[in-house]
């Protein structure tokens, strides 16, 4: 990527477009690894329901022919040990792939910064170089490989429901979905916390000197507390997001008993069931990377902020 120059990025104007303008400046530096890592993501994320198909037609082989399993034993090994080396192949590749982006996006960042930084700031530079960038990169991520990943991942299990046990798709997704709205209650604190370690980082880097070593182990005290507060909240939410998932699951299949409201299949096969269990848990991974997106999101939204518009970096404009 060439050096960003004034002609480009937006300067000195803090709003949502000069800063979405300029998100998409950093993004779109390198298309070719651009492309490479969103195309890796999608294909890797939609091969990963294939397990399942190959689990539900075993236990209905199993089934219906139990004797003659073994001349087919081989066929299904064979088969199923191809999906597990496709799978490690194209997650170490897509790996790979986001890794050498991921660096790329940090580079743009840190020299969209000093372009856009107005006036040096001394050791708050270097604080914002090394530690923000690393933040607002993760911002980054969501637009070109998390929010690609949870689509492809969730498109993928429910058309693969879809063609082999339609008629468990209501409880797959009552199951998953309603424990999304309980934790982004979490975000507003998450981005709170992570705004003050931020802050925290340059008052540090700025209390190096001998003669201001008591402020900088008052800063270092801060700054532990605002991180295990920010880590408590986002496992919170994940965490959360896992234990409701299984207890929805639990409480639908009472419903279901004691009421027969039709949510799950009368006639339950056990190749269905064996589908149903491997499709939640495909289905509760993107949903319940949802939540870690989201986090993510208001985690390092502030850094964004300071690095893509570090002239007027103020409460005002670090929350949404």
């Amino acid at each position: 990527m060439s050096k960003f120059g004034k002609q480009h990025l937006i300067l000195g104007e803090n709003t949502w477009l000069s800063l979405t303008r300029n998100i998409v400046l950093v993004i779109f530096s390198y298309p070719f690894w651009l492309a490479a890592s969103i195309i890796s993501t999608i294909v890797h994320a939609a091969l990963e329901p294939s397990l399942a198909w190959i689990g539900k037609t075993f236990v209905e082989k199993l089934q219906t022919d139990g004797d003659a399993l073994g001349s087919s034993l081989m066929e299904y090994a064979l088969v199923f040990g191809g999906l597990i080396f496709g799978l490690g192949v194209t997650k170490f590749g897509n790996q790979i792939i986001n890794k050498i982006y991921e660096s790329r996006l940090i580079i743009g960042l840190q020299r969209a910064y000093l372009e856009l930084r107005g006036k040096e700031r001394g050791r708050e530079d270097v604080s914002r170089i090394l530690y923000d960038c690393e933040q607002a990169k993760k911002g980054l991520d969501i637009l070109y490989k998390d929010s690609w990943k949870i689509v492809s991942q969730t498109v993928s299990v429910v058309v693969w429901q879809l063609t082999l046990a339609p008629n468990w798709l209501p409880a797959l997704f009552l199951t998953v979905i309603p424990p999304l709205f309980l934790v982004f209650t979490f975000g507003r604190l998450i981005q709170g916390a992570s705004k003050e370690i931020l802050g925290l980082q340059g008052k540090i880097a700025n209390s190096t000197d001998r003669k201001k070593r008591l402020e900088l182990f008052s800063h270092q005290e801060d700054f532990f507390r605002h991180s295990v507060r920010l880590e408590f909240f986002k496992s919170g939410a994940e965490v959360l997001m896992e234990l409701l998932t299984w207890i929805g699951l639990l409480f639908l299949v009472m419903l279901a008993l004691v009421f027969d409201v039709g949510i799950l299949p009368r006639n339950i096969q056990a190749g269905d069931l064996a589908l149903f269990a491997v499709n939640l848990n495909l289905l509760a991974k993107p949903l319940g990377e949802i939540v870690k997106v989201y986090n993510k999101g208001r985690e390092s939204y502030p850094a964004v902020v300071r690095v893509l518009q570090p002239s007027d970096f103020s409460s005002s404009n670090a929350q949404i």
